[in-house]
């Protein structure tokens, strides 16, 4: 299975701290949000994923 995630946006309403990290990288329970998805993801048996990035786009989880 393909999945498209969408994770364009500036997250306006997570400011400030979408200041320098964009929305996705925000750190909830220990990790980062993109982090609980695809380990949802890899359990529901996801091989494929595309992410459509936007703002701060080339930010890194590492």
């Amino acid at each position: 299975m393909h999945v498209i995630i969408p994770l364009a946006g500036f997250g306006s309403r997570l400011r400030p701290h979408t200041f320098t990290k964009p929305k996705p990288l925000i750190n909830v329970a220990g990790k980062p949000v993109l982090g609980h998805i695809l380990d949802k993801l890899t359990v529901a048996g996801v091989r494929d994923v595309t992410f459509i990035t936007g703002y701060l786009g080339d930010a890194s989880l590492w």
